[in-house]
């Protein structure tokens, strides 16, 4: 069994409001989309995190960032579809 905890966080404005543009989404989105997203990269970041038994050089933030960015504006949408 996983070691899933429940954890409500808060975002600010200016947050929600990148993942808007970095989506190409209108800043009233519905918040399960942004919740989606966000909830996404956590478990991701988890499970690469564990996957990896070795340390790793340390990427240029430009591609984390642009990593990122790709993957919330491909799950986002993902959800305006439906």
């Amino acid at each position: 069994m996983s070691n899933y905890a429940s954890r409500r966080i808060t975002i600010s404005y200016f947050a929600a409001e990148e993942v808007c543009k970095m989506a190409g989404l209108p800043l009233d989105v519905p918040p399960q989309a942004l919740a989606g997203a966000v909830e996404k990269l956590i478990f991701q970041f988890e499970s690469d995190r564990q996957a990896s038994s070795q340390p790793k050089a340390e990427p240029p933030k430009t591609q984390v960032v642009e990593a990122n960015k790709n993957a919330i504006a491909a799950m986002v949408k993902g959800y305006q579809s439906k």
